[in-house]
């Protein structure tokens, strides 16, 4: 999961307010492992800051943690039919974090690199 966790933290960072950008204790956190993350630690190897992070947003009051949102909508610009759809995803392809392109570049925080396209087929 922690490819997943990775993704929605990467997702929070980007929101300026945000919990992991507002509160000093996990935002230190949070930029710590995107440090790592940055520096070529294993996600594996991460595992247990993941879990003090989620506990620090959990104790704080922030119920969704760290854990993805799933959404059974249809995706932003998936439109009809079995057409090519081009999507955002990490520029590293370590996490899950998945973005709709759109007129503005989509920056991966933990990484500080834009997100890159990559098509999928229905």
């Amino acid at each position: 999961m922690t490819a997943d966790q990775l993704g929605v933290l990467c997702r929070r960072l980007a929101d300026d307010t945000d919990a992991v950008r507002t509160s000093p204790e996990v935002k230190a956190l949070a930029e710590s492992i995107a440090g790592r993350v940055r520096d070529g630690a294993l996600l594996d190897e991460l595992a247990d800051d993941f879990d003090e992070l989620e506990i620090l947003l959990l104790r704080a009051g922030h119920a969704a943690g760290l854990s993805p949102v799933r959404s059974y909508g249809r995706f932003p610009g998936a439109g009809d039919g079995h057409r090519v759809l081009e999507v955002l995803v990490c520029p590293s392809g370590v996490c899950a974090r998945i973005e709709a392109p759109g007129a503005e570049p989509v920056l991966c925080v933990a990484l500080r690199q834009p997100m890159v396209v990559t098509r999928l087929r229905s």
